[in-house]
């Protein structure tokens, strides 16, 4: 009898309860150097500005600037203030991979991160994960069942095969991490134009088999495009459909969550301006009962858990108030290890 197949989806949430400096959607991402960076150019000071002003700290809404940027208005279309948005745009997305690479000198909860690998490896078939940061595709490496030639749903080469024919057959993945958004560590090699095609992109990082020897990395490095493979969090996410990494991704995140006995969801808001999941989740679980899903957040009030409770029945029907676990991701996964340890 085949065993049942459970799929994890994890958002922001997932990430930033184990790794507690990773950003949030709307946070610090260097905002006062962005502000000297930008100072003599006037539209982009404005735009700038007025984002920090919505927020007592200054903080950015990342996704709803880069929404403004990415999407211009008709009255953008002065060939000045068109050449300071695409500059802030560019400014914005380097600090924001600049935050996320950056966490990796503090401290996370890598117990925990490996328990929940453990748990995902032994009852699920796959993890769909809106996060473009590598903490999680680490530790699925360090399993020894998953590795990144195989384990993102598509043939993925180590970036050292760019300067060496060596490396990439290595066994399939028994488990799959389907980065809906792209990757920080997927680039795309040298001279190849965007939108990529499937065999241009590569995995770089420095950790798992396979990986650069340090030596090799600044030479490895002259053969990549500098720019990772993701989609910018803007709510026209028209990248989704460009590149074919993406469709190829989406297409086996579909699949697999058709094929789910049960979901799990792990950190993940559900928030309304990302119709593109909304419509993924509503057509691939339109089959799935209510009690097979399970929602991991972190709410303390009231009107939090109503509200997260609201959001997701109103796209996947009549879930139990048993299937809310509220206390967050990590005593979530604490209390699976507790189970399985007694």
């Amino acid at each position: 009898m085949e065993k049942p197949r459970r799929v994890f989806v994890t958002g922001a949430g997932f990430t930033r309860a184990l790794v507690p400096d990773a950003p949030l959607l709307v946070d610090d991402f260097g905002n006062d150097a962005l502000v000297e960076t930008v100072r003599s150019l006037p539209k982009a000071s404005q735009l700038l500005e007025a984002e920090r002003r919505r927020h007592p700290k200054g903080f950015i809404n990342l996704e709803r600037l880069m929404t403004r940027l990415d999407t211009l208005m008709p009255y953008d279309y002065d060939h000045k203030a068109v050449d300071e948005i695409d500059f802030l745009y560019s400014a914005l997305k380097d600090s924001f991979l600049r935050r996320i690479s950056g966490v990796r000198s503090g401290k996370f909860a890598s117990d925990d991160l490996d328990a929940f690998v453990a748990h995902c490896t032994a009852n699920g078939a796959a993890c769909i994960t809106f996060n473009y940061d590598d903490f999680l595709d680490e530790a699925l490496a360090s399993s020894g069942i998953w590795n990144a030639d195989w384990g993102y749903g598509f043939y993925c080469r180590s970036s050292s095969t760019a300067v060496s024919a060596i490396g990439g057959d290595r066994l399939i993945a028994r488990f799959l991490l389907l980065k809906l958004h792209g990757s920080v560590n997927w680039r795309a090699l040298l001279g190849h134009e965007s939108p990529y095609a499937l065999a241009a992109i590569v995995h770089h990082h420095a950790w798992g088999n396979g990986d650069v020897p340090g030596h090799l990395r600044p030479q490895v490095e002259r053969h990549l495009e500098p720019d990772p493979v993701i989609v910018p969090p803007v709510l026209t996410k028209s990248g989704l459909v460009a590149q074919s990494v993406l469709r190829f991704v989406w297409t086996r995140a579909f699949a697999e969550l058709a094929a789910a006995d049960g979901v799990t969801f792990i950190g993940y808001s559900f928030p309304e301006t990302d119709s593109a999941a909304r419509v993924l989740f509503s057509e691939a679980l339109r089959d799935l009962p209510g009690d097979r899903v399970e929602v991991v957040g972190r709410e303390h009030t009231d009107a939090g858990k109503i509200a997260l409770k609201s959001r997701y029945r109103r796209l996947l029907g009549d879930i139990p108030d048993e299937r809310f676990f509220f206390d967050g991701a990590v005593e979530w996964i604490r209390s699976l290890d507790a189970v399985r340890r007694s």
